[in-house]
C-alpha cells in the first residue's frame, strides 16, 4: 500500500521520498525493483524514478517533506490490533519535527481502530516534537486497494476518503490528490474516516461468509446449484438495477458465490480487529463473530468434501493455486496454505502449485511439500486436487487433459466455482451443488 501510493503520487507529478529501515528494499526501489509483486507497478516505478527517492534517513525525510503519510502494517495479534508499529512512526515523525520549520501535514494511512490518528498518534507526534496543532495537522486517509488491481485502484479510485482536523488540513490533502479531478472525495473526521475502512472490509467479508452458509444449505438439499440461487437473488432490481432496459449488475454480486473463505492481509484481520474493538466497547453484536466463525468452518467442510467425495484412503492432495488471490504472490491467510496445512496435520502428503507465490510458499513449508512448476505435473500422483485460487491459466487446462494426468479415482474439487461453465464431470466436484 505503501509504495502504491508514493508511485501513484509520483505519476501525478508530486516528489515522494519513501522510508523504510530496511536497506535491501531501499536498493531495490533506487533501481527499480519492486520487494513485492504487484501487476503494472514496476513500469509504474520506472516510469518515475526521477521523482521518487528512497532512503531509510526518517529525520531527514521528514525535514524535506509538507506531508507525511504512515503506511506502516497493523497486524491482529490475536487479541487486538497491534499498534506498535505506528507507535514507532509517530515518534519517530515526532523527533524529526523537533527543529523543522513549516506547517507539516501527518495522514495516517494505515488501517487502524476508531480513535487511533486522534488518541494515539497526534499525541504521540505533538509530545515527541514539541509542537502544537498550529504547526502539525492530522488526518486519516483510508486505502480501498486490492491486491493484484492496486495500481489500477489507486489511479482509478472509485472514491477518496479525507479524515480531517482544520480546514487547512482538507486544503493540503485536496492538492496532494489534485491529480484525480474526476474522482468524488468525502471529507469527514478522522475517527469516521478509521471506521469506513472497517466497515467496508466487513461487509465484503460478510457477503463472502453469507454466500458459503447458502451454499451449504444447498448442497444438503436435491439438484440445486448455489449460483443458479444467487443468479436469482442478483435479478432483484434493488440490486441490480434496470436502466434504460439494460440490467446493471454491480461488482458485489462476485462475491456472491460459494467457495472456500476469504484470506489475505486485509479482511481476516480487519473483521477481527473490528470485532474485538466492538467487544472492548460493550457492543454486543453476533454478526462479525458470526461470520468469522462461518470463514473458519468453511475450509474444513471443503477439506471434508473432500474427503467425502473421494470415499477411499488419502494419501496425498494437490494444491492448484497458493496464493490467496490471483494476480498477487500474498500467501498470507491464504485457504490454499491452510489446506496444505490441514492435510499435513492429519497425515496426508501434499503437492503444490502456483504461477506467482510458489517462493512464498517455499519460505512458508519448506520440505514439508513438494513443489512442481507445471499444474498437470502436480495433479498426477494424488487422491484429490484442490483447486484454491482461480488463476485464469488453470481454466486453459481441458477437461481432456485433467482426465489423461489425474489417477484412478482422483477428484478434482472446484473450491472457486473457476469451471462452473464446463458440463458435470464424475470426477470433478465444485463447492455449492448438491449431486
Amino acid at each position: 500500500m505503501g509504495l502504491v501510493t508514493a508511485v501513484g503520487l509520483a505519476n501525478t507529478g508530486k516528489d515522494v521520498i519513501c522510508i523504510d529501515n530496511n536497506p535491501e528494499k531501499i536498493e531495490q526501489i533506487k533501481k527499480g525493483h519492486l520487494p513485492i509483486y504487484e501487476p503494472g507497478l514496476e513500469e509504474l516505478l520506472i516510469k518515475n524514478l526521477a521523482r521518487i527517492e528512497a532512503t531509510s534517513d526518517s529525520k531527514a525525510a521528514v525535514w524535506d517533506s509538507d506531508v507525511i503519510f504512515i503506511a506502516v502494517g497493523t497486524p491482529f495479534n490475536g487479541e487486538q490490533i497491534d499498534l506498535s508499529y505506528l507507535k514507532q512512526a509517530a515518534k519517530e515523525i515526532g523527533n524529526a519535527l523537533k527543529q523543522s520549520n513549516g506547517y507539516k501535514t501527518i495522514v495516517v494511512k494505515s488501517t487502524v481502530i476508531p480513535g487511533t490518528t486522534l488518541d494515539v498518534v497526534r499525541p504521540i507526534v505533538l509530545r515527541q516534537s514539541g509542537k502544537t496543532d498550529d504547526e502539525i495537522g492530522f488526518a486519516m486517509n483510508p486505502e480501498f486497494l486490492r491486491e493484484g488491481n492496486a495500481v489500477e485502484d489507486f489511479m482509478f479510485p472509485d472514491r477518496i476518503v479525507l479524515g480531517v482536523t482544520s480546514g487547512r488540513v482538507e486544503n493540503t490533502l485536496r492538492a496532494v490528490y489534485s491529480g484525480f479531478t474526476r474522482t468524488e472525495i468525502l471529507i469527514t473526521n478522522p475517527t469516521t474516516a478509521e471506521m469506513i475502512k472497517y466497515t467496508a472490509n466487513s461487509f465484503l467479508a460478510l457477503t463472502i461468509s453469507y454466500a458459503n452458509e447458502i451454499a451449504r444449505i444447498c448442497e444438503k438439499l436435491i439438484e440445486v446449484d448455489s449460483e443458479e440461487v444467487f443468479r436469482g437473488v442478483i435479478m432483484d432490481k434493488r440490486i441490480s438495477p434496470i436502466i434504460n432496459g439494460k440490467r446493471i449488475t454491480p461488482g458485489i454480486a462476485s462475491y456472491l458465490r460459494a467457495g472456500i473463505g476469504f484470506g489475505g492481509s486485509c479482511f481476516p484481520k480487519d473483521v477481527k480487529a473490528l470485532e474485538a474493538y466492538s467487544n472492548s466497547i460493550k457492543v454486543d453484536g453476533k454478526l462479525l463473530s458470526g461470520l468469522l466463525y462461518i470463514n473458519e468452518t468453511q475450509l474444513m467442510h471443503v477439506f471434508q468434501t473432500g474427503l467425502e467425495k473421494h470415499k477411499g484412503k488419502v494419501k496425498q492432495i494437490t494444491i492448484l493455486g497458493t496464493a490467496f488471490k490471483p494476480d498477487t504472490d500474498d500467501i498470507r491467510e491464504s485457504p490454499g496454505i491452510r489446506l496444505a496445512e490441514l492435510a499435513l496435520e492429519n497425515s496426508i502428503n501434499v503437492a503444490v502449485h502456483d504461477y506467482i507465490a510458489i517462493n512464498n510458499t517455499k519460505k512458508h513449508f519448506g520440505d514439508k511439500v513438494e513443489y512442481f512448476e507445471e499444474p498437470l505435473e502436480a495433479i498426477r500422483t494424488s487422491d484429490i486436487v484442490f483447486v484454491t485460487t482461480i488463476w485464469p491459466q488453470y481454466q486453459l487446462i481441458t477437461d481432456e487433459d485433467f482426465e489423461k494426468n489425474l489417477k484412478k479415482d482422483a477428484i478434482l474439487v472446484d473450491t472457486r466455482s473457476h469451471f462452473k461453465e464446463r458440463s458435470d464431470k464424475p470426477w470433478r466436484y465444485r463447492i455449492g451443488v448438491s449431486r
